[in-house]
């Protein structure tokens, strides 16, 4: 079984990655959980102090709730002090295998997909991050891999099986293609040549080295298209209606350095679609 961290700040969009987390335990038949809420502690001790007690009071009563939906009751932990720290110590604590988060956009957590505080939780923990956008209809059907060669790229699809958020029975991929020799100017016709057997040769790996980890995707669902990351990826998005988006990204350097380039961290901004990050396993 899954064991499964969620941050939240007691909104709305906390309240989409608590129902997320509840089909995720409720699915595998229960297991351990647990919420966590930071307090800032840039205030009077006393002021912190009640906002602690009273955070977990609501929470206490939340996870009461929350235990008939899912089958199991999950722990709560109320903090103050710095969230990325306060998530690091309290994954490991829990030995949480997934950290699932809502898109906070007014809230202590608001940049948590564009500043340090996922860089830091990533590096630290190597916890894979869930982002949950929008109210829970039904479970994950169809992911969309976004891929490179890179191992790291490769193995996010593995990791997103073994979570159980990725069918690898249904599911789509996406890579950019980049010409080789962007700067040298070629006939139309050898241009088209050259693209087409980088694009085939691109395909052949990728599909390879998937199935060597046991995830058969064919060629018909994997998408490779000359452009941006940023681009291909949100035309892939459209085409497949996936409800699942997954990246990879080396831990060590956060959202800065996703594996398919800087734009991937604009992706996780402006797409509404759910997204997987999976850093390298430890």
């Amino acid at each position: 079984m899954i064991k499964i961290m969620v941050a939240t700040d007691l909104s709305e969009r906390s309240a989409h990655a608590l129902q997320r987390a509840v089909q995720l335990i409720r699915r595998q038949g229960g297991g351990e959980w647990t919420l966590v809420h930071v307090i800032d502690d840039d205030a009077p001790a006393e002021h912190v102090a009640s906002q602690v007690q009273q955070a977990e009071t609501l929470l206490q009563a939340q996870a009461e709730r929350l235990a008939e939906q899912a089958g199991s009751k999950p722990r709560v932990i109320v903090a103050s002090g710095d969230v990325a720290e306060v998530l690091v110590e309290s994954a490991q604590g829990s030995g949480a295998e997934l950290l699932v988060v809502g898109a906070h956009r007014k809230s202590s957590l608001r940049d948590f997909f564009v500043g340090t505080t996922l860089e830091r939780v990533v590096r630290a923990s190597h916890l894979p991050v869930l982002r949950v956008n929008g109210p829970v209809t039904h479970e994950y059907k169809h992911a969309l891999l976004a891929l490179d060669l890179s191992r790291i790229s490769l193995q996010a699809a593995s990791r997103a099986r073994d979570l159980g958020l990725l069918d690898p029975q249904n599911f789509d991929a996406a890579s950019a293609l980049e010409p080789v020799s962007p700067g040298v100017m070629l006939e139309a016709s050898l241009s088209a040549q050259v693209l087409e057997t980088q694009r085939e040769d691109l395909r052949k790996q990728i599909l390879e080295r998937l199935g060597q980890d046991g995830l058969n995707l064919t060629s018909e669902r994997l998408q490779i298209h000359v452009g941006s990351p940023e681009s291909v990826i949100d035309e892939a998005l459209k085409r497949s209606s996936a409800d699942l988006l997954v990246l990879g990204t080396h831990a060590r350097e956060g959202v800065s350095r996703l594996v398919l380039g800087s734009v991937a961290s604009r992706l996780l901004a402006t797409q509404d679609v759910d997204a997987l990050i999976v850093p390298p396993a430890r």
